[in-house]
């Protein structure tokens, strides 16, 4: 899967978990409002007898205090989409070894890699890799010990080491990928994807 696509998938999952956080956010902050109401009209029958300015008083503490509730219901909800839209990537990007196109890309890193780090020697792949890194190495000596869902680290003799893994590349990625996510958030719902 080229990355151009994956973005795209990230983006349409950013949509789908933006309307479905949006609606969870909705329903919980309508049922946040709806007790309160209730629990305020409950207080203003209590406080008839009380002088009108402390009745105010409280029932403004109550919308306020109704008003951080929805705030964090709202945020508790942004977070949990954003959290399974990672375990969604996660999950692609575990699965790219077996696609097709995972030879092109493994090729793809260590040339970035090697040209990051001409001075390399040894090539750190998972077990999996191990065939397909053993025909790319050159003169490099393969080390089959890295646990990763793809992709691979170089290391020099000084102790250096680029570590280009797809997990890595994710890891790096999140705060820009938080970013949209939160921008797409803030976009009215009837806005469209494009």
């Amino acid at each position: 899967m080229a990355l151009a696509d994956l973005l795209q998938a990230i983006e349409a999952d950013a949509a789908a978990e933006r309307a479905r956080a949006d609606r969870e956010a909705a329903a919980e902050a309508t049922a946040i409002v709806e007790q309160t109401r209730a629990q305020a009209a409950e207080l203003a029958a209590e406080l008839a007898a009380e002088p009108e300015g402390e009745a105010r008083a409280e029932a403004e503490r109550m919308r306020a205090l109704a008003r951080m509730d929805a705030s964090a219901a709202v945020r508790s909800a942004r977070e949990e989409a954003f959290a399974s839209l990672l375990a969604g990537i996660r999950a692609e990007l575990a699965a790219l070894r077996g696609e097709a196109s995972y030879p092109g890309l493994f090729r793809s890193l260590l040339a970035e890699s090697v040209v990051a780090l001409p001075e390399a020697h040894e090539l750190r792949v998972d077990p999996r890799d191990r065939d397909l890194a053993m025909e790319l190495a050159g003169d490099l000596r393969v080390d089959p010990a890295l646990d990763a869902w793809g992709g691979l680290e170089l290391a020099c003799r000084d102790g250096r080491t680029i570590r280009n893994t797809l997990g890595e590349r994710l890891a790096n990625a999140e705060p820009l990928l938080r970013r949209r996510f939160a921008q797409r958030l803030a976009r009215p719902v009837n806005a469209g994807v494009r």
